[in-house]
């Protein structure tokens, strides 16, 4: 299995996906920087906090930038040795189809893992030059850390969400549907964001569930949690699935 991370890992050595993944992330930072000035400048009298960044961000992080870059690199990660024609030289390689599949989902879980701590990075970076230009109330790392955590958490529930993503990518045998879909369910995301009627819907249960909000929507906490289980259940299991029936 190590090894076959490590062959995945070499893989990515070249090519820019990593590096753009990285700028892509870090246009939620950026944001976040240009919404506090504008608020500063536009109202001087509000007072937010680090906290409040953070939660501002979470937004982006789990509903709109940060999503579609994930879903991209689940699309190019399954894609691309049907892209790059390498399928055929994978297939007879004694090695498990199953071990071959986890393999790009660790990666994936890692790249993932990787961008969130480059996004609250740079929302912290940010928010420091904030603080000495202008001045931030409740300014702290033991803030920043605490939103890490939930970072980190909610990641982890886009993670599991964006398997049938992986599918798609399988089965269409390209990038382009994955992102088509992604771009679709994140118009879905928006219109709901705001409403109890998020808590019906997976991808947004997900953000609810980070921010606190779910048990506030009247719907059973439960019940969104199997909303959430069934998409990840449905794409992991047919991705492993279709891949074991691959031939040449």
């Amino acid at each position: 299995m190590l090894n076959l991370i490590f062959c995945e890992i070499l893989k990515l050595k070249r090519s820019k996906i990593v590096f753009l993944s990285v700028l892509g992330v870090l246009a939620t930072p950026l944001l976040m920087f240009v919404e506090s000035l504008q608020t500063h400048f536009e109202h001087p009298e509000k007072i937010f906090t680090l906290a409040d960044i953070y939660d501002s961000s979470l937004l982006y992080v789990m509903l709109l930038t940060n999503f579609i870059i994930y879903i991209s690199i689940s699309a190019y990660l399954f894609s691309r040795e049907y892209s790059e024609q390498t399928l055929k030289t994978i297939l007879p390689v004694p090695v498990s189809r199953f071990d071959f599949i986890s393999a790009k989902f660790l990666v994936l879980f890692f790249w993932i893992i990787l961008l969130t701590l480059v996004t609250w990075m740079g929302i912290f970076i940010l928010s420091f030059i904030y603080h000495l230009l202008i001045g931030l109330d409740g300014f702290g790392i033991n803030i920043g850390i605490l939103w890490l955590c939930k970072f980190l958490y909610g990641n982890f529930l886009i993670f599991l969400t964006i398997s049938p993503f992986a599918y798609l990518a399988q089965k269409t045998k390209a990038f382009v549907a994955p992102v088509i879909c992604a771009s679709v369910i994140v118009m879905g995301s928006a219109a709901i964001s705001n409403q109890d009627l998020g808590a019906l819907y997976p991808w947004v249960a997900t953000f609810f569930l980070v921010n606190g909000k779910l048990s506030s929507t009247g719907y059973p906490v439960l019940l969104s949690l199997l909303l959430i289980s069934l998409p990840s259940a449905f794409g992991f299991i047919m991705t492993y699935h279709y891949f074991a029936q691959e031939d040449l």
